[in-house]
């Protein structure tokens, strides 16, 4: 179904291989468009303070596999042994997979990767007086946060990396998209999205014509909100879901 499509796959450097393997399975070609770049922060006394204090949390959130890679790489530098009575979650099955290769376990949504699937787990409906971390970027979505304090938890951030979007010269996202004419853009965060709308948008090119394929319902809204026209709705954001929505429609 897939054989001969092409496909841009827009996550960041390091983070597009094993999508790009499973399509090449297929006989499918995927190309690296990153739309994002992860720039780690250094850790400052904040998040030395935040780290050294983890044993202090019961509710640990991980809301990008960034987050998890980043988070658990910092956290293992103050914590040879992870704190025992801390709950783990995870925004979907990809970053709990990555809490899984430093031996923990994680409670994530299994129908839909989102703040708001994770939101609605059973064990998160009674937590009145716990406190919680939540390891993100800088800046980001609010809701995770003001729907936990909402039920009376109370909520601290480690922010550790930012999100940029990569350096391409005037003329050359067109260039690419005149030379390889994608059959698909794969977009799994807002970010990326609203990168590659501003690039296609400085190199005049129509968004309407671009065939996205994007992890959520909310990335979706904003797709259309922007001016994207033809767009897809995977059920997440992980290389299975992309893989089975991608099939689907072709």
């Amino acid at each position: 179904m897939l054989e001969g499509k092409t496909f841009w796959l827009t996550r960041p450097e390091g983070q597009f291989e094993s999508l790009q393997a499973s399509l090449q399975d297929r006989g499918a070609i995927g190309v690296s468009l990153p739309m994002l770049a992860i720039e780690p922060l250094e850790p400052d006394a904040t998040i030395k303070d935040r780290v050294l204090n983890l044993d202090h949390f019961d509710l640990l959130f991980f809301v990008s596999t960034n987050a998890a890679k980043l988070g658990m790489a910092l956290i293992n530098d103050y914590w040879p042994q992870f704190p025992v009575q801390i709950s783990l979650y995870a925004v979907g099955p990809t970053t709990a997979g990555v809490l899984e290769d430093f031996g923990l376990n994680a409670e994530y949504p299994r129908e839909r990767m989102s703040s708001e699937a994770m939101l609605a787990l059973e064990s998160l409906q009674n937590i009145e007086g716990k406190k919680a971390l939540i390891i993100r970027g800088v800046g980001g979505r609010e809701l995770l946060a003001a729907d936990l304090i909402k039920r009376d938890a109370d909520v601290q951030y480690l922010e550790i990396y930012r999100r940029e979007c990569p350096a391409y010269e005037p003329g050359e996202v067109k260039a690419i998209l005149s030379r390889q004419n994608p059959d698909g853009v794969i977009v799994t965060s807002a970010e990326a999205l609203e990168n590659l709308g501003s690039l296609l948008e400085r190199d005049s090119c129509a968004l309407a014509d671009i065939p996205l394929f994007v992890s959520s319902e909310r990335i979706a809204a904003l797709a259309a909100q922007s001016g994207f026209e033809n767009t897809v709705t995977m059920t997440g954001a992980d290389d299975d879901s992309i893989i089975q929505g991608l099939e689907q429609n072709f």
